[in-house]
Formats: C-alpha cells, structure tokens, sequence
C-alpha cells in the first residue's frame, strides 16, 4: 500500500514472525517523493512493549523535515503488538524478538539502493533498547550492515516488573498452565508522560494492551539479567537519553550499563523530571532536536 505525505512516499509491507504461530510482522517505510540522495541516512525505530509503531509519529516528522531526501525511515511493530498478529504481549521466548528484528533490517536493506555511502542509524525505546542491544552485541548473528550509531531512550535494562516468586522460581521454564495468564501493567499512561494529550491518547488506543503475560514478562526478565555484561564489548557508538523520573525502567541500572562501555563511544543526555516515554513528553521537542544533532555528527 503507497500513499504520499507531505514530503515522503509510505510504503507498508509485512513478513512472517520466527514465534510459532508464523503471524505477520507489520513495517512502514518512509521514501522520499523526491529522488533520494545517493548518500542517504536510513534510520530504524523500534518501539517499546505494548505499544506501537504510531505513537512515535511526532519524532518521524521531526526527522522527515529536517533530513528530507536525505532519509529513508523504517520502523516495525513487534510480535503481539499494534499491526502486528500474534497474540496480545505473549512471546514464546525473547529470540523471537530478536529474529524478527534481524528480518526487519535485512527486508529494509532489500527495500532501498545500497551504496558505502549509505549511514544508518538505529532509534530504540525501552523494549526496543533491549532487543537492539541483544541484537547488536551478538557476535554470531550476521548483520546485512553496521549501524552508524544508536540512540536508546530509556532503554530497559532493567525493568520494573513485579512477578510471583514462584513464578520468579521457574522463571526458565515456566509451565504451559501459567505462561499465558494475563497480569495488569503497575503503570499507568500518566506514569509515562506528564503530556495530558498524550497520556490520553494512549489510555483511548485500541491497539495498546493493557495487560501483558507471565512468559512475555519472564522472557524480558531473562533477557536483562546479563546484560551488564555485554556493556565491556559493546562497539557500537551509543547516545543514551534518559529520564530521571522513569517509573517503568530502573535508569540506575543504565548508569551501570553505560559506566562499563568505552567512554569514547557513548554520550548521555539526562532529562530531569521527565518520565519514561520521552518521546512523547513535555519536552519531546528538545528531545528530538538532541536527536537530530547526535544523527548529524554521526553521518558526517
């Protein structure tokens, strides 16, 4: 499906999830209406859990404008969430996630004309930071390409989940019976932006769950419990932006994370009072403007 906007050309398309079900993955790429520069930026997003793809609408605009034809955007809704099929915040194990997001860069890649002057940037929120960093510091999964950069807000190093201590017990192998009860967020839309517009519209969309399940919570937990230990290795050129009054992800603990990396690939950016979807915050507008000049000095 094509349909213009403004100054670019979307394009919708879909592949299969690697979780057993074999559901669609929806992605939406932004081409410019006009010729596309031949050294062009590509830039991924990729949302955090139970959200999707539309909410971040505002940062794509914001980067649409200011790069024009200079830019590709590609951004995916993953397994269980927005457009995507699957069942609502389930995951059979948290590879899924990061499968799929390996076939979402390498169905991007197939979408637009290479060059070596090609620079690509990742964008990753919560969830989406923690799937990135999987991603990104596997040494055995084979990229279609380097990422120039990568820009993580308030990503989830270590979430604020609260499970059952059984279920806390059996955390690797939880049983069939439990893996699918549902268990409520212990946060709320005003926990995530003290925005009234947007705290509202996420309370009224339909595509965002407000529940997820034992295994989808299991599985992230599991995924976070080493992840210190990929900060050593991690070679990627990194800008983390971060919200002191997080209420969903424990920042303390991406303090750590970033104390272990090379200091000369990482930049932080701290923004006081600001709570976890600061994409969607008070103070986006700054936020994205730090955005777009950390993406600047990486595609020089």
């Amino acid at each position: 499906m094509h349909k213009e906007r403004d100054l670019h050309l979307i394009k919708e398309t879909h592949f299969t999830s690697s979780c057993g079900e074999r559901s669609h993955i929806y992605c939406k790429h932004y081409f410019p209406i006009k010729k596309l520069a031949k050294n062009y930026t590509h830039i991924f997003f990729q949302h955090g859990l139970i959200e999707y793809h539309s909410r971040h609408e505002d940062l794509y605009d914001e980067l649409r404008n200011h790069f024009g034809a200079n830019t590709v955007i590609s951004v995916m809704d993953l397994y269980g969430h927005g457009l995507s099929g699957g069942q609502r915040g389930y995951i059979e194990n948290f590879e899924n996630l990061t499968s799929d997001m390996i076939t979402f860069f390498n169905e991007s890649k197939d979408l637009v004309e290479d060059s070596e002057d090609v620079k690509r940037i990742l964008i990753a929120h919560s969830l989406g930071g923690l799937i990135s960093l999987r991603v990104l510091s596997d040494d055995v999964v084979k990229l279609p390409f380097k990422f120039d950069g990568l820009i993580l807000t308030n990503p989830c190093i270590s979430p604020k989940i609260d499970l059952p201590k059984k279920v806390i017990q059996l955390i690797e192998n939880i049983p069939e019976v439990l893996s699918k009860v549902r268990i409520p967020l212990i946060y709320d839309a005003y926990d995530l932006s003290r925005d009234e517009a947007k705290a509202i519209s996420f309370m009224h969309d339909h595509l965002i769950s407000k529940a997820v399940t034992i295994k989808l919570a299991a599985e992230i937990k599991l995924a976070t419990r080493d992840i210190n230990s990929i900060s050593y290795f991690f070679k990627t050129p990194t800008f983390f932006i971060l919200s002191t009054d997080d209420r969903v992800v424990d920042n303390q603990k991406a303090d750590l994370f970033i104390t272990g990396m090379d200091k000369s690939l990482v930049k932080v950016k701290k923004y006081t009072g600001a709570r976890h979807d600061i994409l969607n915050e008070s103070c986006r507008k700054e936020v994205f403007r730090e955005i777009i000049s950390y993406i600047e000095e990486r595609i020089k």
